[in-house]
Parts: C-alpha cells; structure tokens; sequence
C-alpha cells in the first residue's frame, strides 16, 4: 500500500470498508467518504473533491482580494513577498485594509511593515471602493453585530462582488455574512495562496514547511477541513505530534483525519 496510505489510517480504513460494502452489493453514498475512487493508487487522485489537496484558485484567472486576517497570516509566514509574487493573479488590497493594517503598527503590530514594500513595487494594488460597490459595502458596515462586519471586511465582500473577484478571507463570521449576502462569491483563504503550485514551486520543502508553521503558530491561521489532510502531510505527523504550540484545534482535526 503507498506510504501515504499507511500514514493516514483513517484513509485507508475508509477505503477498506468501501471495498468490503462494495463486495457485498451494496454501495454508500461517496460523500460518506474521505476516500472516492477504489481504483485509485494514491491519495491526491483517490480523495474525493472536498478533500482535494489542489488550491481552490488553482487555474483561475480572476484577481484576489485580500481581507486583514489573510494577509496577518501571510506576514506570519515570513513569505508573504514570495508568496503573492508567485500567484499568477492580480493581487488587490482594498484602502480600508491598508489603513487598518497601517494604523496595527501604533498597537505594536507589524504586518503593515510587510506590506509597504509589496505596494511600493506594486506586487500588491491597493483599490477603493467602487461606486457601484458603495449600497453594498454600507449595507455590510451597518446593522447589528450578529449580521454586520468591519470596514475593511465589508470592503473586501463588496468589491469582490462587484468585480467578479475572489475574495481572500479567513474569518469564518465574515465568510458566512458574505455567502448569506452574495451566493455567487468566490470565497479563497490563506490555504489556497500557500497551497497554490506556482507559489509551492517558489518556495523548497522547509521554507514551505516553516510558512505554514509560522502562519499557524504565530497567526492561529484557520485550517478548512479540505485543506487538512494536505497541511498535515506537508508538515509531517511526527512534527504534528511534536510541536505542542501548533493551535490544539487544528491538531485535533489533523489527527483525526490523518492519526500517526
């Protein structure tokens, strides 16, 4: 059985009862399963689509926006240059996340010092919000606390909208006010920058290695779950199993989806 195999016991116990049931004449609905294909060899061609280990904007050619809590963890990093640099997107920050990062500095933040070079050599566009954008970035800002967001995650929801863009957001209250709002946004995270092959290409295995356990240790970046199998893999069980300051939500999830 491949390596992979033999690391992710839930894998390959998955894949071993849908062969059994199978057997017997009876099949389960594929959604059940982490693994879909019983022909397949390894688990980057036999996973089913919502545990793919492929960035979602792999591919895509439409710009990406970034929200504050996106770029913090880029920062965290420690590759955010190479990282951005990589994708072969255009890369816009709205000027309500500029400020709101820019203004962090007086609270003993630094990410803001990240990103000055990247607008400075325009690897990073700052955008306003659009005219056309405007009803809906107010409608955002405005309403209780259950239902409304920040400046700049109402800015980045709204011109993602507007300009048929992805928008880069790792919060979760926002991702659901923003689906709620706009069913046809493309939402992308931290994951998908990281995970996406140009920007994995311009990185070796430690310094891809080091990125995502500075973005989660430092930053507490938020995993999804179909991103889980390929964060873990990447980074090592033994280091998963090692590394105590790794947020114990995620280690959790991890061990439950790939145990040692």
């Amino acid at each position: 059985m491949n390596q992979q195999l033999r690391q992710c016991g839930v894998c390959a116990a998955c894949m071993l009862r849908r062969l059994s049931l199978h057997a017997a004449g009876y099949d389960e609905p594929s959604d059940r399963y982490v693994w879909e294909d019983l022909g397949a060899k390894d688990f980057r061609s036999g996973a089913s689509n919502q545990f793919s280990t492929h960035s979602r904007i792999e591919g895509s050619e439409e710009p990406l926006v970034i929200e504050a809590s996106s770029f913090v963890n880029l920062s965290a990093s420690g590759f955010a240059d190479r990282i951005l640099e990589a994708v072969p997107m255009e890369v816009l920050m709205p000027s309500p996340v500029v400020r709101e990062l820019k203004q962090s500095i007086k609270l003993g933040y630094n990410d803001a010092l990240a990103l000055l070079p990247l607008l400075e050599h325009e690897v990073v566009a700052s955008i306003d919000v659009p005219n056309q954008a405007q009803a809906n970035y107010f409608q955002l800002v405005s309403g209780s606390s259950l239902t409304s967001v920040g400046d700049g995650e109402a800015a980045t929801l709204a011109i993602s909208e507007t300009l048929k863009c992805w928008a880069v957001i790792d919060e979760r209250k926002t991702q659901l006010i923003g689906a709620s709002r706009f069913p046809n946004l493309k939402f992308a995270s931290t994951v998908d920058l990281i995970s996406h092959s140009s920007a994995v290409g311009a990185l070796s295995d430690r310094e891809l290695t080091s990125a995502l356990l500075a973005a989660l240790e430092v930053a507490h970046m938020h995993v999804e779950d179909r991103h889980l199998a390929w964060v873990a893999q990447t980074l090592g069980l033994d280091l998963l199993a090692s590394r105590t300051t790794l947020p114990s939500s995620f280690r959790e999830r991890a061990n439950v989806i790939c145990p040692k």
